[in-house]
């Protein structure tokens, strides 16, 4: 299910938080978990919830003076499977 789907307010919502999680990622790089990945391209990777939508999650890479923002997935799904999707 979609976030819009129930609630276009829900939506705004999410992005909202989504948009503040990665910039208090980019200011504190270091406060996510580390993810392991079979992928060296994936080495580093990092997870942080997405702040009042706990089953979301950031996936991203600490580089020197940025974070790379791999994907942003809901907790339920198969994470190290879509992580590796081209």
């Amino acid at each position: 299910m979609y976030i819009a789907d129930g609630s276009i307010d829900a939506a705004l919502r999410f992005l909202e938080r989504t948009e503040q999680t990665i910039k208090g990622l980019a200011l504190f790089p270091a406060s996510g978990a580390p993810f392991p990945s079979r992928v060296p391209e994936l080495e580093g990777l990092r997870t942080k919830l997405v702040k009042d939508f706990p089953s979301h999650v950031v996936f991203y890479i600490e580089r020197e003076e940025t974070i790379e923002v791999i994907r942003v997935l809901r907790g339920g799904q198969e994470m190290s499977i879509e992580l590796e999707k081209n």
